[in-house]
């Protein structure tokens, strides 16, 4: 606690030399209003006030390296009247060079030795039990700061493990595509090919602390959507509903293509016409609220598939702001929604 007042850069030190030099004055001043000289008064405290601050910093330097556990408590009070009976008699002797002419003097500092004794073992017992427990403090502290460390970057280890998941999954779809067309479509196969490259070259780099607009994003989705349009052609419709408020908006990368994909993958599912899938986005209470709707028909069947990128997006929207209430689902007249709200961060 001393070393760390003088290692400062302010003025604090400043205040702490001054503060004690007041102390001496003061304590000088009290002894001489019972007659005594104010010269060997000041002498006086100021030796004493020296050795307690040399005391404290004595047990600062201690228990710097060594905390005594609870069951050696006895230990701090062994500190703190060894230190007094230090302080008594190297004082004793410190006075006895720089004032021995003055034998009244000496005979007064006699008859208070066993106060000043006292006094200083209650001073060094608390000083010794202060800097215990602020030191336990501090172990607490950056014990805490250690754990919720670790903590950010286990739950940043699983969103990066979760976006590794996420482009593979949608590659993996894409390539069984480009597969299927090679033979039948060559030039489709190759116009796929492209934009996919073009889709992964504006998504790959992309990390959970950089987030996009709503625009930004709405590019990236459309290239996603021209993909998907070389598969499905004009069976696949996709009409976005943006509020201009919402425009700036901001949106983690690669959290609304997953629920697209899934749209698309369970819309199509089974149809032969044309399918409209609508998305939507809007700004209120500062979260951004995006709807995603395609029409799904039970008595076609299942898509088959495992449902990782409803669990991705709702583990994701967990790990980045620690709420399991932010993505909703609901099936209402052959009409299959996704809800999602992303509080929005104060940049």
């Amino acid at each position: 606690m001393l070393r760390n007042l003088i290692s400062r850069n302010n003025f604090d030190w400043l205040k702490a030399l001054a503060a004690v030099l007041l102390w001496m004055v003061a304590l000088a001043y009290l002894i001489s209003f019972y007659g005594y000289p104010f010269q060997s008064a000041l002498i006086d405290s100021a030796i004493h006030s020296v050795l307690i601050l040399f005391g404290f910093w004595l047990l600062e330097n201690v228990f710097k390296y060594y905390l005594p556990k609870r069951s050696q408590a006895l230990m701090v009070i062994n500190f703190g009247w060894v230190l007094a009976v230090a302080l008594v008699f190297a004082g004793d002797y410190l006075l006895g060079i720089f004032i021995d002419s003055e034998i009244e003097y000496l005979d007064f500092k006699s008859i208070v030795m066993p106060i000043k004794g006292l006094i200083a073992f209650i001073l060094f017992v608390s000083w010794a039990a202060l800097l215990v427990f602020n030191a336990k403090i501090e172990d607490q502290i950056k014990s805490k700061e250690r754990q919720e460390k670790i903590d950010q970057m286990a739950k940043d280890a699983e969103l990066y493990h979760l976006r590794q998941q996420l482009q593979p999954h949608f590659l993996f779809n894409s390539l069984n595509s480009i597969s299927a067309l090679i033979k039948s479509q060559p030039e489709k196969a190759r116009e796929m090919v492209l934009q996919l490259a073009e889709f992964l070259r504006g998504t790959i780099k992309k990390d959970d602390q950089n987030w996009l607009t709503v625009s930004e994003e709405k590019e990236y989705l459309n290239l996603y959507l021209d993909i998907e349009k070389v598969r499905f052609g004009h069976r696949l419709k996709v009409e976005f509903q943006i509020d201009e408020s919402a425009l700036e908006a901001k949106v983690p990368p690669l959290m609304i293509q997953p629920l697209l994909e899934n749209s698309i993958k369970h819309g199509l599912y089974g149809v032969t016409g044309e399918v409209v899938i609508n998305i939507k986005f809007e700004l209120h209470n500062k979260y951004l609220i995006v709807s995603l709707s395609n029409p799904f028909d039970l008595s076609t069947g299942q898509a088959k598939g495992t449902g990782f990128g409803l669990d991705a997006v709702k583990r994701r929207l967990y790990l980045l702001f620690g709420r399991n209430d932010l993505l909703q689902t609901n099936a209402i007249e052959k009409i299959f929604t996704v809800n999602i709200k992303i509080p929005q961060r104060n940049d």
